[in-house]
């Protein structure tokens, strides 16, 4: 399963005693590193069925790299006009959540990110209206999200350092060129040599059923060289 990451600072003297603070986990309208757009709405649904397995929304710290046990929890999540507006409690009697909140305090973690993945059929494949894409502007609008988690991070403006970064899946399981361009991208290769192996693979994704096999042989290839 794919799961993608967006990343904004946050305004961090929302950092209480008690291990509570606030922020957006996400904003809509800017244009992201992958010329994404969040679009207003894009959260209601998710949060209404409790996030993306309907048990709630976990809060990890960098997002669970290291370590997936949650930090806390999340006591108020809604989307308002500017985004996904949220409130979180730490655990303040976990080691891990103590560490984290002098490291917010310091500064050292200077925003939220959320992990997320979008409404998919029976055969994996992202619904249609979830995503919309403009050519002529090279921007993909995210009309519906699946939220996983959100997690205090280090680098809020860089969002490809935190943008899927903890991807666990290969190359062969990406469903359009949109995943394909993120997973190569994410793997270590250039945004042109991304880009060239996209355009050589393009038609692939474009043709029949009949042609399947042959695109999973080829990027089961050049995951064997990443």
């Amino acid at each position: 399963m794919l799961e993608n990451h967006i990343a904004i600072p946050f305004d961090l003297k929302d950092v209480g005693e008690d291990g509570v603070f606030k922020g957006y986990g996400a904003v809509f309208g800017n244009v992201d590193s992958y010329r994404e757009v969040i679009r207003p709405g894009a959260f209601i649904k998710t949060l209404k069925r409790g996030g993306r397995n309907g048990y709630g929304v976990a809060m990890l710290l960098q997002h669970g790299r290291t370590d997936n046990t949650p930090i806390g929890v999340w006591t108020d999540l809604q989307e308002d006009k500017k985004g996904l507006k949220v409130e979180g409690q730490l655990a303040m009697e976990v080691q891990r959540a103590r560490e984290t909140h002098s490291l917010l305090k310091l500064k050292a973690l200077r925003g939220l990110s959320i992990g997320y993945d979008f409404p998919r059929d029976k055969n994996g494949k992202i619904k249609k209206g979830a995503i919309e894409r403009d050519e002529e502007k090279n921007i993909t609008y995210l009309n519906q999200i699946e939220l996983w988690e959100i997690s205090p991070v280090t680098f809020p403006a860089n969002t490809r350092a935190t943008i899927t970064g903890v991807k666990e899946i290969g190359i062969e399981n990406a469903t359009t060129i949109k995943e394909l361009e993120a997973i190569l991208r994410d793997s270590g290769y250039s945004k042109s040599k991304a880009l060239t192996m996209i355009a050589q693979l393009r038609q692939l994704f474009l043709r029949d059923s009949k042609k399947e096999e042959e695109m999973k042989l080829i990027l089961q290839g050049l995951e064997s060289i990443t």
